[in-house]
């Protein structure tokens, strides 16, 4: 006798082998060498894959895991550390195959004067897939710091990257979307039509559909100064307050003002072959004649025992990243977000760092500039101010990861006292109960739009309030 789950597996087959090729259905044990994913320890196993090339693939898939009653789940970049991407038993829709990133003109003039520029870019592809592909003609996207991470699921999270200050954040640079809804409808989400889709979409991530197609602007950004410079752990204290006087425009010795927006200072904490470091990694995307000028006054924070800065492609840059956080291995992650460096947040950072498992890290994205220059309401993402992303990075390559996890557990409640309510849903586990707090005053629009998009809770990509 069968189950009915086995049921709904054979009718979800049967439904897909009508609408697709018989290489692009994957079914039983032969699911659990079909999927890896970046965490290696996720667990949970798909029954179903349908391996989308199109559109109409996904609306196949789609609607077979309706009539079938499976759980359905997408995968993209495979970055979803908690196993969103996978449902256990479920039918998975693979967009890894939908990779495409066309550069094409909008036909307008931006505020610098340049040509309007945007690419379409499919739902599967990465950072690193799009990244490339701009490059040539000389531009860059608004997100990106580890290039493996899929480019829709990063930018429709929120979007912070090393461009911040000048583009602002993911979502405010994203002109449309392509949705396969629940029903199977395919509709396309911009600020003329389904604005309400459009608005959840950028900070509710994909709670609605299946994001089949993104369209987001470009940039004249394709090379920076950019790389590494990092302080001995005795230091980190004194630097961080540096770090801190230099965003704010507190002069120092220089006297100078409060950092341009087209300075981007990320830091955090790492151990490296010389030892625990407080690194930073600068990136200036103005003026190239004015680079040394700005990097230098990063490196004036301390006495750096580590740097490597120079004229780089950003591409280049996030993919250097990857090395630190490969694919398979295993992680447990959290994150915080910080109003500002007060002293006391500083010390207890610093104390986060001093017990620090030798593969796990710290990394702190600084939200400022032209991010912090939109409305709280204009899009669902709420957190506009200022503000600081602390990655609590736990990872390991044998063992239970029990000492990994308890000190990011333990970092998680030293920041505590000095976060915002909620924090960044993208390094939220599904049952984290910060989500209750994640979208603020937006929360009431963000649930109506998803009782009317998804009814019946058919997407969950990441933690929603309930």
């Amino acid at each position: 006798m069968t189950s009915p789950v086995d049921d709904g597996v054979e009718i979800a087959v049967g439904l897909l082998h009508k609408q697709l090729p018989a290489d692009r259905v994957v079914a039983g044990e032969a699911t659990a060498e079909a999927v890896k994913l970046w965490n290696g320890q996720v667990r949970q196993r798909p029954a179903v894959i349908a391996r989308c090339h199109t559109t109409d693939d996904v609306r196949t898939a789609v609607l077979a895991a309706q009539s079938a009653g499976l759980p359905l789940s997408v995968l993209g970049g495979g970055h979803d550390w908690g196993g969103g991407a996978i449902r256990d038993g479920g039918l998975l829709v693979d967009l890894s195959a939908m990779r495409q990133v066309t550069v094409q003109a909008t036909g307008q003039v931006t505020a610098e004067g340049t040509e309007g520029t945007e690419a379409r870019v499919g739902g599967g592809a990465t950072v690193s897939d799009v990244l490339d592909a701009v490059r040539p003609h000389g531009y860059a996207a608004a997100v990106g710091t580890v290039s493996s991470v899929g480019f829709a699921g990063l930018t429709l999270g929120g979007g912070y990257g090393t461009l911040i200050g000048l583009l602002g954040l993911g979502v405010d640079n994203l002109l449309s979307a392509e949705v396969v809804l629940a029903d199977g409808r395919v509709v396309t989400a911009d600020p003329e039509h389904e604005p309400d889709l459009f608005w959840a979409l950028r900070g509710g991530g994909g709670n609605f559909g299946v994001v089949t197609e993104l369209r987001t602007r470009l940039h004249p950004h394709a090379e920076v100064t950019t790389g590494l410079i990092a302080f001995s752990w005795d230091q980190a204290g004194s630097v961080l307050r540096g770090w801190r006087d230099l965003m704010a425009g507190v002069a120092g010795a220089d006297g100078a003002a409060a950092a341009d927006d087209a300075l981007d200072v990320m830091f955090g904490a790492l151990h490296t072959p010389a030892g625990l470091v407080l690194f930073t990694s600068p990136t200036w995307a103005g003026d190239p004649a004015r680079a040394d000028e700005q990097i230098g006054r990063v490196r004036a924070l301390g006495a750096p025992v580590l740097e490597d800065v120079g004229r780089r492609a950003l591409a280049d840059a996030v993919h250097a990243m990857d090395e630190l956080f490969p694919r398979g291995r295993n992680y447990y992650l959290s994150s915080r977000l910080l109003p500002g460096l007060t002293d006391a947040a500083i010390d207890e950072f610093v104390r986060a760092g001093d017990v620090m498992p030798t593969t796990c890290a710290l990394n702190v994205h600084h939200a400022h500039g032209a991010a912090t220059r939109v409305a709280a309401d204009a899009t669902a993402y709420q957190y506009r101010d200022e503000h600081l992303v602390v990655e609590i990075l736990g990872s390991w390559t044998d063992g239970d990861g029990a000492a990994e996890t308890g000190w990011v557990r333990d970092t998680e409640r030293r920041l505590d006292a000095y976060a915002l309510p909620g924090g960044w849903p993208n390094l939220m586990a599904r049952d984290d109960p910060r989500a209750a707090d994640a979208f603020g005053s937006n929360t009431e629009r963000l649930l109506a739009v998803k009782a009317h998009y998804d009814p019946d809770g058919v997407f969950m990509a990441m933690p929603l309030p309930r």
